[in-house]
């Protein structure tokens, strides 16, 4: 998922400590809210080449579920750690901007640093706008209310004026709203204008120029044309998928399908009325998150890492490399840089072993 808008990073501090039981409460209480710790290394141990290497890792308060980058800025979906924002600008050393506790876990986001805005999905307290104009200090200014929020995208419209925000929110819920800027009054509203209700469980969408494609769990993919926006928008075609789809990305003619146990799933979508499944590859994991780049499709693969096939022939997907985390949730994709939101490691930053 990519859109435009600014993040904020939940910092971790460390209190003195006064007495050996205190200390020990503190430890208590931080494994319990907060992700694992650790000094990560490299996990590929040299006996065994992935294709890939470790760069550098970053760990964040909460589980990293999900992230959105631009500009050198990352905003980190943390799960029970709200919004984290990171400055990636060297990817070998990231470094903490800021972060905002958000009232429910943050599962999904996305950044536009043009209008230093972040938007968050962040389950039953709906989605939350954050304004990133001082990302030290993410400041939220609107919500748009949602039953079980997991992911979402903006699409500017009017450039620094509106935005059509699309809302993937579990339970068979597509939410669409506007974010919209009001000069005369120097505030941004965000509301909903359309509510489908799709077959299945919505966990993640992406945009395709006038299509999003929504992720919709044992019931596969649904599409929708939102070109007549504001208008309601129709349900073009559905497909199927053998697993639970949970995450999903385009190219060109081709959908990319995070599919759980079934692993990444191929569809022909050249046809969005009647999309067919073309291809596929089995993952050592849960495939939950997928992003494509130069023909590579790129999956976060839960337990098994960070797993990367090649899909020249989108019939035919190839193993390519991998590299191992704890616990992949979500993947991003830039032309030089693979960088994974792991709910233990935090984000993981990694490049190609060349």
């Amino acid at each position: 998922m990519t859109e435009t808008v600014s993040r904020g990073i939940i910092g971790t501090k460390h209190p003195r400590m006064l007495t050996g039981l205190a200390f020990l409460l503190i430890a208590v209480v931080v494994s319990w809210g907060c992700a694992r710790r650790g000094s990560p290394i490299d996990p590929n141990d040299g006996t065994e080449p992935s294709g890939y290497r470790l760069v550098a890792t970053f760990p964040i308060v909460g589980y990293a579920e999900d992230l959105d980058i631009a500009d050198g800025v990352a905003v980190v979906a943390a799960s029970q750690g709200g919004i984290v924002v990171l400055d990636v600008s060297n990817p070998a050393d990231p470094t903490f901007l800021g972060s905002r506790e958000t009232e429910r876990q943050a599962t999904g986001c996305w950044y536009s640093p043009a209008d230093s805005i972040a938007l968050v999905a962040t389950g039953g307290s709906g989605i939350r706008a954050f304004d990133l104009s001082d990302p030290s200090s993410p400041t939220e200014f609107e919500f748009m209310q949602a039953t079980r929020s997991r992911d979402v995208i903006a699409v500017e419209v009017t450039p620094g004026e509106l935005f059509y925000v699309y809302v993937a929110d579990g339970e068979g819920d597509f939410r669409i709203g506007e974010l919209q800027y009001f000069e005369q009054w120097d505030l941004w509203s965000l509301n909903q204008i359309h509510h489908p209700r799709p077959d299945g469980n919505a966990r993640g969408l992406c945009i395709d120029g006038d299509l999003v494609f929504l992720a919709m769990e044992e019931v596969g993919i649904a599409i929708y044309d939102v070109s007549a926006l504001p208008d309601e928008p129709p349900l073009r075609g559905a497909v199927d998928t053998p697993g639970e789809a949970r995450g999903v990305t385009v190219a060109g003619d081709h959908a990319y399908v995070a599919d759980w146990r079934a692993g990444l799933q191929v569809i022909d979508v050249s046809n969005p009325d009647e999309p067919v499944l073309v291809g596929s590859a089995e993952t050592v994991g849960n495939a939950v998150g997928v992003a494509w780049h130069d023909d590579k499709a790129y999956v976060a693969d839960h337990t098994g890492g960070l797993r990367v096939f090649d899909v020249s022939d989108p019939t035919d997907p190839t193993p390519y490399g991998y590299l191992d985390t704890p616990y992949a949730n979500g993947v991003f994709v830039t032309d030089s840089h693979v960088y994974v939101a792991d709910r233990d490691w935090g984000i993981v930053v990694v490049e190609e072993d060349e």
